[in-house]
């Protein structure tokens, strides 16, 4: 009976150890490093391009911050055209786009805003050159423009 207990226990300790083990899909092991010329998985480049206008004087908003899905922050420029991209699993996706977040490039003439963007079966544009830089896996880039008319804040 006690060699079945002992048989038990270590079963049990054998499961829970390999049930722990990281299951976020297409994570890689900390030792292997991750540049998307080496990913082993699908992934794309998702693009946001847009512009960023004042509701009152109709005139572009320069210098403001926009960020999508929690990726390098990125400013308006004189015209208040803005790009931004990220990389996702190629199929439709929603991300979140945030326009004048709290913090660095905050303007407090306008409110921050959150636009949730989606690609629904989007089309992607690939070229030779991009799989040679970007590896096998890659499915290319898909592009959406967004243009946005912002509120002032009226201060009295």
């Amino acid at each position: 009976m006690k060699k079945l207990y002992y048989i038990g226990t270590v079963l049990v300790i054998l499961f829970l150890a390999f049930a722990c083990e990281d299951t976020i899909p297409f994570r890689y092991p900390p030792s292997q490093p991750d540049s998307l010329a080496t990913r082993q998985i699908p992934h794309a480049f998702f693009v946001v391009n847009g512009t960023l206008i004042d509701s009152l004087t109709e005139e572009a908003i320069p210098d403001l911050s926009v960020i999508l899905r929690s990726e390098d922050t990125v400013f308006t420029n004189e015209e208040g055209v803005f790009s931004t991209k990220t990389v996702a699993f190629p199929t439709s996706q929603e991300f979140s786009l945030l326009i004048n977040p709290y913090g660095k490039g905050y303007n407090p003439l306008y409110a921050p805003e959150t636009l949730y963007v989606h690609f629904i079966l989007p089309t992607f544009q690939l070229a030779q050159g991009d799989i040679l830089e970007y590896g096998s896996h890659f499915f290319g880039s898909t592009y959406m423009n967004v243009s946005k008319s912002l509120i002032p804040l009226v201060y009295e």
